[in-house]
C-alpha cells in the first residue's frame, strides 16, 4: 500500500518543471542554491557543514553526541564507492546536504538516506529539496527501498518524510522511515541530468568571472604607476 501510494505521489510530480526547483527555495540573500553531487575532493566542504551545525542538530544528524573529532572522522572515512552525496551551495559554501549510502551484495538495493541543514537555514525548503532530488537520483540507480533513522523528537525530518507519504516506524526512541523509490523514467534521467548540468554551467561562470575579476585588477594596477609618473 504504501509503495503504490508513493509511486502515485512520484508519478503525479513527475509533470512538474524538473529545473526551477533550487530557484524556490526560500533563501533571504538574493543568491540561488546551487545543487551538486559530492565526492571525496569535497572533504573540507563537508566537514566544515557538520561542523557548524550546533549540538543539537548533531544530536539529530548522528543520533548520538559528537565531538568536533568524530567529524572529521566522518568526513574523512565516507566510502565514496558506495555512497552518493548530493549538497546545497549558496553563495560558494555548503549549507545542506544529503548522504545515500548504498547497500551492500547481503542487503541487495536496500540504502540509507540522511540530511543535514545547517541551522540557519533550515526551514526554507532546502531539506525537501534535497530528499526530493535524491530520491530522483536512487530511482535512477534502481534502489528498492530507502530507509532514514532518525530520533523521536526530529520533528522537522518526519514531517520532511511524511511530505513524501513515507512509512514510519516508532521504537524505542527512533523513528525508522521507509520509502519505497518507483522505477526510473526518461523525466528522471533527464531530472538528473539537469542536476549535473546545472552544476557543471555554475563552475564555468564561476571560473569565468573569477579569471574577468584578476584581469581586471591586474589592469588597473598597471595603469596606476603611469599616472604617478605622469
Amino acid at each position: 500500500m504504501a509503495s503504490e501510494t508513493l509511486s502515485d505521489a512520484m508519478t503525479a510530480r513527475s509533470s512538474e518543471p524538473l529545473v526551477p526547483n533550487p530557484s524556490s527555495v526560500s533563501i533571504d540573500a538574493p543568491v540561488i542554491p546551487v545543487l551538486r553531487k559530492l565526492g571525496a575532493v569535497d572533504r573540507h566542504h563537508i566537514e566544515t557543514h557538520l561542523l557548524r551545525l550546533d549540538a543539537t542538530d548533531r544530536r539529530m544528524r548522528f543520533c548520538h553526541v559528537v565531538s568536533d573529532r568524530s567529524i572529521a572522522l566522518h568526513s574523512e572515512r565516507i566510502d565514496w564507492s558506495r555512497t552518493i552525496g548530493l549538497g546545497c551551495f549558496i553563495d560558494r559554501h555548503l549549507r545542506g546536504m544529503a548522504e545515500l549510502q548504498m547497500g551492500t551484495q547481503v542487503t541487495g538495493s536496500i540504502a540509507e538516506l540522511a540530511i543535514t541543514v545547517e541551522t540557519s537555514f533550515q526551514n526554507k525548503g532546502i531539506g525537501t529539496m534535497l530528499l526530493r532530488k535524491m530520491l530522483t537520483i536512487s530511482r535512477n540507480r534502481f534502489v528498492g527501498r530507502i530507509y532514514m533513522i532518525c530520533l523521536l523528537e526530529n520533528r522537522r525530518m518526519q514531517h520532511i518524510a511524511g511530505k513524501l507519504e513515507a512509512n514510519l516506524t516508532f521504537r524505542e526512541g527512533e523513528v525508522e522511515a521507509r520509502i519505497w523509490p518507483p522505477l526510473p523514467s526518461y523525466l528522471t534521467l533527464i531530472e538528473e541530468a539537469s542536476i549535473d548540468g546545472q552544476a557543471l554551467w555554475r563552475a564555468v561562470l564561476d571560473t569565468h568571472l573569477t579569471t574577468r575579476h584578476r584581469a581586471s585588477g591586474q589592469g588597473h594596477a598597471s595603469r596606476n604607476p603611469r599616472r604617478l609618473k605622469a
